[in-house]
């Protein structure tokens, strides 16, 4: 009996606050250890960061991106060429054919197609690639211009003029599209300004192209540009 309310007063002497209490530096033992195994943990990722970079592809060199730009540039400077030159020589034209139709569709053939299909030729390149559409879109220009040159008749010469829209149209956008792949975002504002400022040349100096080969030369050598 004695033994009996002996171990009732030992266990009615165990407060529950004092297990609580106890177990508690246990758990806060382990979280120093939790937050090493995270730190040891953190720098696994680096390797991966490194293998990304391993990937990525190299720099161009000098050579490439010159002979690149300067195709461009010229690709553009044809587009914008074709959009202003013809303006001064549109009377003699019309005078030569004959046809007052000619003064609104000689520029508004080229104008209307190259409007039309500027938002083709992004998704097509996507699928065929970059270089080839750009060749085609050259070509196409290079047959309108002598479609233009050659034209017998008015009818004729719009004819040549839409072709040339449509090649003018490609070769515009592709540009920035090419210029867009190629180079990274900080690079991409210098090399996107070049193909504005030979743009902006080009428009400017059409007009003034155009009025003396009118006077000069005629309107042959209008039509090849």
């Amino acid at each position: 009996m004695s033994k009996a309310l002996g171990l009732a007063r030992v266990s009615s002497s165990i407060n529950p606050k004092n297990i609580v209490n106890n177990r508690a530096p246990l758990a806060r033992a382990n979280v120093p250890n939790a937050a090493v195994d995270n730190a040891n943990a953190a720098p696994a990722r680096a390797p991966s960061g490194s293998s990304e970079q391993a990937t990525e592809s190299p720099r161009l060199s000098s050579a490439n991106i010159a002979w690149t730009m300067m195709s461009l540039c010229l690709s553009v400077l044809l587009s914008a060429l074709d959009l202003t030159i013809v303006t001064p020589a549109i009377p003699a034209i019309v005078g030569s054919f004959q046809s007052a139709a000619g003064y609104t569709w000689v520029g508004g053939a080229y104008t209307l197609a190259y409007a039309a299909v500027t938002p083709v030729w992004g998704s097509v390149s996507d699928i065929w690639g970059r270089k080839p559409i750009m060749l085609i879109t050259v070509a196409i220009f290079l047959v309108g211009s002598l479609v233009c040159a050659l034209a017998p008749k008015m009818n004729a010469l719009i004819v040549g003029r839409a072709i040339q829209g449509l090649g003018g149209s490609g070769m515009g956008i592709m540009v920035n599209i090419v210029v867009s792949d190629m180079f990274s975002l900080r690079d991409r504002g210098l090399y996107l300004a070049i193909t504005s400022l030979v743009w902006a040349v080009g428009s400017a100096i059409g007009p003034v192209l155009g009025g003396v080969f009118t006077e000069k030369l005629r309107q042959v050598p209008v039509h090849f540009e």
